[in-house]
């Protein structure tokens, strides 16, 4: 072998035991880099990103801390963002990055207003309650949902921008299990006297699916209005799905006693008082006549009391304030707004009503000459009455003890004839009163009576 070809191969040998020996040192202090979790990961925008870190060593110690850090995440904004970590010792240096993806995955939420599970009647269609559609980016999306309408249900749906998507359902079911209902007009007891003819009070049959049936109602039975006895009518009533329902009036043939008719009629009520007076009248069963106010709102339901026992039910006035008596639109609007209550609690609307103070009343003068003359035309030309009274028991007087009032009584109710009785639900003497008055009035044969189309009419002469 030749002298040169002998050093070339030596160069070659140290040249290759140099570069073993720098791979063994750079292997050997080169510092070690690992990511803490993933390369890359995805997180929902608006969440809270907590960064998993990494792990260093260098010659076999932790050397973690002196890692840099270089990038951010804005999780309130959607992107791509590179976090990269650097690790510098010496003339060792080292470096990882990592991405993280912030992208909307929440999908939208969808409330239904109203039931999920719904029931209709066969003749009719759902009419839709509502539902709102919230997005945890664009806020209120409802005006994005769309609706599917199958036999059986409703399907809500709505995607948002980032194409996340929701789905609701709501179920209907097409079923009429409900009877109609029967109301009777003047109650389930009815009295009337030999040889008086009998007057049917009216009755009314109402179905959740049908809606009025009154036309449909089949009374069967009669009244012998010529022998004291019971009588049961029987009211029946079947909707379109053949569900039935059926009430019975016991109407009662009396011998009538020697003696008057009186109607006992409440003013100013409901009040604190009427429950207690509704009481007394069903335990003694006397019918009378409640001319409502809406002076004290928190005993409105008490209406729907008077109607279902049998009462009769009248209009006084919205406010009893005297300005209603400033013009006849404001007498008609207090007057609207009383009947408007009436007829939420009973179903129907009253014709029956009192003026304030009464027909004669004076002080209407103070607020239009006239105005009484002019609303008594226009209220009967209306188809509505309106009834005074010939006996005031004297409820409102300063001196208004309960003697007093059961003395008034006894003064002003005597022999035969018709007694419009002016009583006042709200004053707790009558109260007191009441009981000694039925039995005053029961024992010298007076019958009790609530005002109907039958009630002979008391008028005051108009002053104004």
């Amino acid at each position: 072998m030749s002298k040169k070809k002998r050093n070339i191969i030596i160069l070659i040998v140290v040249l290759a035991l140099i570069n073993i020996n720098y791979l063994l040192v750079f292997c050997f202090l080169s510092p070690s880099l690992k990511l803490n979790g993933e390369k890359e990961l995805t997180i929902n925008v608006n969440s809270e990103y907590t960064d998993a870190g990494v792990q260093a060593k260098y010659l076999g110690k932790d050397v973690s801390n002196d890692v840099v850090l270089t990038g951010e995440v804005n999780s309130s904004l959607e992107g791509e963002y590179i976090l990269t970590y650097k690790l510098n010792k010496g003339i060792m240096k080292k470096e990882i990055k990592r991405k993280v993806i912030v992208k909307d995955m929440e999908a939208p939420t969808i409330e239904l207003i109203g039931e999920q599970e719904i029931s209709v009647c066969p003749n009719k269609e759902y009419i839709e309650e509502g539902y709102t559609a919230t997005d945890n980016i664009a806020g209120d999306i409802t005006d994005k949902v769309e609706i599917i309408k199958t036999t059986d249900k409703i399907i809500y749906k709505v995607k948002d921008a980032s194409g996340n998507e929701t789905t609701k359902e709501r179920n209907i079911t097409y079923v009429d299990n409900e009877a109609p209902i029967i109301t009777l007009k003047g109650g389930n007891s009815y009295t009337i006297y030999l040889n008086e003819q009998y007057n049917e009070p009216g009755y009314t049959a109402m179905d959740n699916c049908d809606e009025d049936l009154t036309n449909q109602v089949i009374i069967n039975g009669n009244v012998d209005n010529t022998k004291v006895g019971k009588y049961n009518l029987n009211y029946e009533v079947s909707d379109s799905k053949g569900n039935k329902a059926s009430m019975t009036r016991e109407v009662y043939v009396k011998e009538k006693l020697k003696g008057g008719i009186v109607y006992l009629t409440f003013d100013d009520g409901p009040g604190q008082y009427t429950a207690d007076i509704l009481n007394i009248l069903a335990q003694n069963d006397i019918k009378a006549t409640f001319f409502v106010t809406n002076q004290f709102p928190k005993y409105q339901d008490m209406i729907k009391k008077e109607y279902e026992a049998g009462h009769t039910v009248a209009v006084h006035t919205y406010t009893h304030n005297w300005n209603i008596y400033d013009s006849v639109d404001n007498y008609l609007n207090d007057f609207n707004k009383m009947n408007e209550i009436v007829y939420q609690q009973t179903g129907t609307y009253s014709k029956y009503f009192r003026f304030p103070g009464g027909s004669s009343n004076t002080v209407s003068r103070k607020h239009k000459v006239g105005v009484m003359t002019d609303l008594a035309n226009v209220m009967t030309s209306k188809g509505y009455t309106y009834f005074d009274w010939n006996v005031d028991c004297g409820d409102t007087h300063k001196d208004n003890t309960v003697n007093y009032i059961i003395n008034n009584i006894k003064k002003y109710v005597t022999g035969e004839g018709s007694y419009i009785i002016l009583m006042h639900d709200i004053k707790k003497n009558t109260l007191l009163a009441l009981p000694s008055i039925i039995s005053y009035l029961k024992n010298n044969n007076y019958t009790f009576r609530a005002i109907d189309d039958f009630t002979p009419v008391k008028h005051f002469k108009i002053a104004n």
